[in-house]
């Protein structure tokens, strides 16, 4: 390309030979449509925490399996239930939803999955549910005094209840992005090296030492049941809370780079079209970040801690993923049409 101006030179090429009846035939039975698991007609089939009790009855009564044998079938065939949340910017007046740099909204709250195992929760208000939460201290020592007891989580279950102290066996993350097609470090553009937009999990889980305020939605919902819990009790564990100044309000810490340990996916440097990134995470992830394979990880987009398969172990039920997006200095954005996770937890 003449990169000060003026016309562009054609360059010759050879001309193709016409090709022969027996090479369109086959051109166009290679070009024939092909089902495809994107298809966005195509449906998945979830399994429910019911459905997964009866077949895992047939399989212990028909195939006189005890339990122990049933659950590792179970798990090694990936029959799982699952919840699924999205978020889908595709409706906004340009089509996404943009993240800038260097703007007090660099770091953006995007959605919230249903707590994990707990099928009977529904918040009382969608607009609060969408919100991020209340950044909220919490001393140490009383960590463990604030979680609800096991029971009161069990109640708002499907039966059967999840029996597993960590039920969870993967999250899948499928990611619409890209960011602003331009600028950054020119050798690094079409890769992730140097990349400043991306997304982090978080983690949220229920407090039963939260006061809710009088005008609490759940409270105020007539059909309420004080056996419930209410939303505003959602505590975020991470991004964590610190305190502002010595007298100040609580408010989130955000990194100023990607947390090995957190980190989703990078969108790809300088890349102008949008970007689908399929993420799974699973228990039996075995990365150690130290490792090449974790190198591996990192160039790849996501965070080199994320492998080891941490983050899916210690989950617990009625936890909460969350997503945030991200953006960083001046110039960046991160440009996303839509969000969509997936957790997978064993009946």
């Amino acid at each position: 390309m003449n990169r000060r101006g003026g016309r562009l030179i054609p360059m010759p090429f050879p001309r193709a030979p016409r090709p022969t009846r027996e090479q369109r035939e086959g051109q166009q039975q290679s070009q024939a449509p092909e089902a495809s698991t994107s298809n966005p007609d195509s449906v998945v089939y979830e399994p429910s925490p019911k459905d997964i009790s009866d077949v895992k009855l047939i399989l212990e009564k028909v195939g006189n399996l005890p339990p122990e044998v049933v659950d590792i079938i179970l798990d090694n065939a990936e029959y799982w239930a699952c919840t699924i949340a999205s978020v889908d910017y595709r409706n906004l007046p340009n089509g996404y939803l943009v993240i800038r740099g260097s703007r007090p909204d660099e770091d953006q709250f995007l959605l919230r999955t249903e707590p994990i195992g707990l099928s009977n929760w529904s918040p009382a208000s969608a607009d609060l549910w969408r919100r991020e939460s209340t950044p909220r201290l919490l001393d140490p020592e009383a960590a463990a005094e604030s979680e609800y007891p096991r029971a009161t989580l069990e109640a708002l279950a499907d039966d059967p209840v999840p029996s597993l102290e960590h039920p969870v066996r993967k999250i899948v993350f499928d990611i619409v992005s890209r960011d602003q097609g331009w600028g950054g470090e020119r050798g690094s553009h079409g890769t992730y090296n140097h990349s400043f937009t991306w997304f982090d999990a978080g983690l949220e889980r229920f407090d039963q030492t939260i006061k809710c305020p009088d005008d609490c939605p759940d409270r105020q919902n007539p059909n309420y049941d004080e056996r419930s819990i209410p939303t505003c009790a959602i505590r975020p564990l991470w991004p964590v809370s610190v305190r502002s100044g010595p007298d100040g309000p609580p408010r989130y810490h955000h990194d100023l780079h990607a947390s090995p340990e957190h980190c989703i996916q990078h969108n790809k440097l300088a890349a102008r079209p949008f970007q689908h990134h399929h993420v799974e995470w699973k228990a039996t992830d075995d990365i150690d970040p130290h490792s090449a394979a974790a190198e591996e990880l990192e160039n790849a987009g996501r965070g080199r801690a994320t492998g080891n398969g941490e983050f899916v172990r210690n989950l617990k039920l009625g936890d909460i993923i969350t997503v945030w997006g991200r953006a960083r200095f001046g110039g960046w954005t991160n440009n996303i049409e839509r969000v969509e996770v997936k957790v997978y937890w064993a009946v």
